[in-house]
C-alpha cells in the first residue's frame, strides 16, 4: 500500500495462523467485503490519451480486450467515474450500445460471448478528473511551481481517469499511449516502446507493461523532469525528477540497486520487471506509492546536504521497492 513518510506501520497476523493469542488482522466490526463477480476476464487495456499538464483534462480511447469467463455473456460491467463516455464499439468497428449511471459503465457486445473466446472493446472518453489523475500548477501562492500531472489510483480510484474494470483482483496487461506538449516527460509503467513526433507541437510516449496488474498499479506521471540513471544492475535504474535535482536523486536513491540485489537474494526471486522507475512529482499525496515498475514519490525525498548529515530515506525507497515482489 502506499506509504506515509514517518514510520511504516505492519498489520497484525490474520487469524488463523501463529498459535494461541495471535489476534486477528480485521477491526472489531468490520463487515465481509467480497470481489465482484466476473463475466469476463480484462486481459490487455491500452490507453491513447492527451495529457497537457497545463490543462486539468484527459481525454482519449481506452481498448480493453476480453476474454470470456461463462457462456453466452453478452453484458459487460466496467467502472468510469465523473467522465463523459463519447463512441463505443468492438474491434470490428460496430458499435456497442451502452449504459452510463454513476460509476457504473454497462456495454452490451454485438454478439454473445462464448466461454475463451475474446473480444476488443473501444470506449472513447473525456474526464476532469477529481481524482485519480492529479495536476499541479504554479498560482499566486506558489508561483514556483511547475505544471505536472500525476496519477494515484490505490484502491479504486483509476476509474476516474479512465473506463476500466476498478478491482484489485482483476489484473490485465496493459499499454500507456500518451501525446503530451514538446519539452515535457510522460512516464509510465514496463518499458518505453517508443517516443515519436505527434501532432503539431506534441511528442507521443507509448509504455508498456506484459506483466498482468491490477488497475489502480497503472500509473503516468508528466511532467518537466531530468532522467537521472541510478545504475543498469540488475534491470535499468531509472530516477526522474525536477531539473537540476540529479545530484539529490543519487544521494536518496543511489542505493536501490543494492537493495534489489538484497531482496533478490533474501526472497529467492528475481525482481520480476525488465525495469525499475521512481518518478519525484510535487503535492503528492503519501510518502510513495508502489506502481508496478515505476514508483511515485514525493519531492521531500530529495533532501539537501546539510539533511543528509543525520537523514535518509532507505526505508521509504526500500518499502516501495518490497512491494514489486510482494504486491
Amino acid at each position: 500500500m502506499a506509504a506515509r513518510l514517518g514510520g511504516f506501520g505492519c498489520g497484525r497476523r490474520a487469524a488463523g495462523g501463529g498459535g494461541p493469542g495471535v489476534q486477528p488482522f480485521v477491526l472489531p466490526g468490520t463487515e465481509p467485503r467480497y470481489a465482484p463477480d466476473r463475466r469476463v476476464d480484462v486481459e490487455h487495456l491500452k490507453l491513447e490519451i492527451d495529457v497537457d499538464p497545463r490543462v486539468p483534462r484527459v481525454a482519449g480511447r481506452v481498448t480493453h480486450r476480453l476474454r470470456g469467463l461463462l457462456g453466452a455473456t453478452r453484458r459487460v460491467g466496467l467502472h468510469a467515474g465523473e467522465m463523459r463516455i463519447g463512441a463505443v464499439r468492438d474491434g470490428a468497428g460496430r458499435a456497442l450500445s451502452f449504459v452510463h449511471a454513476g460509476e457504473d459503465l454497462s456495454l452490451d457486445l454485438a454478439e454473445p460471448l462464448a466461454a475463451g473466446q475474446t473480444v476488443e472493446v473501444e470506449i472513447d472518453y473525456a474526464a476532469e478528473p477529481r481524482r485519480g489523475l492529479y495536476f499541479v500548477a504554479p498560482d499566486a501562492a506558489h508561483p514556483h511551481k511547475r505544471p505536472e500531472a500525476w496519477t494515484q489510483g490505490q484502491d479504486e480510484d483509476s476509474r476516474y481517469w479512465f473506463p476500466c474494470f476498478d478491482h484489485p483482483s482483476e489484473k490485465a496487461t496493459s499499454e500507456v499511449v500518451v501525446q503530451v506538449p514538446d519539452g515535457y516527460v510522460a512516464v509510465s509503467n514496463g518499458v518505453l516502446v517508443g517516443r515519436a513526433p505527434g501532432t503539431s507541437g506534441h511528442t507521443v510516449w507509448h509504455w508498456r507493461l506484459d506483466h498482468p496488474h491490477s488497475a489502480y498499479l497503472v500509473m503516468l506521471a508528466v511532467g518537466e523532469y531530468e532522467t537521472v540513471d541510478l545504475g543498469r544492475t540488475p534491470v535499468p535504474l531509472d530516477a526522474y525528477v525536477p531539473p537540476g535535482l540529479g545530484d539529490r536523486a543519487r544521494r536518496a536513491l543511489g542505493r536501490t540497486g543494492r537493495m534489489m540485489e538484497l531482496f533478490a537474494r533474501r526472497f529467492g526471486v528475481a525482481y520480476p520487471y525488465e525495469r525499475y522507475a521512481q518518478v519525484v512529482v510535487q503535492d503528492f499525496i503519501f510518502g510513495g506509492m508502489e506502481n508496478t515498475s515505476a514508483t511515485t514519490l514525493l519531492d521531500l525525498v530529495l533532501y539537501d546536504d546539510r539533511a543528509a548529515l543525520d537523514f535518509d530515506l532507505d526505508a521509504l525507497v526500500a518499502h516501495e521497492l518490497a512491494h514489486q515482489w510482494w504486491g
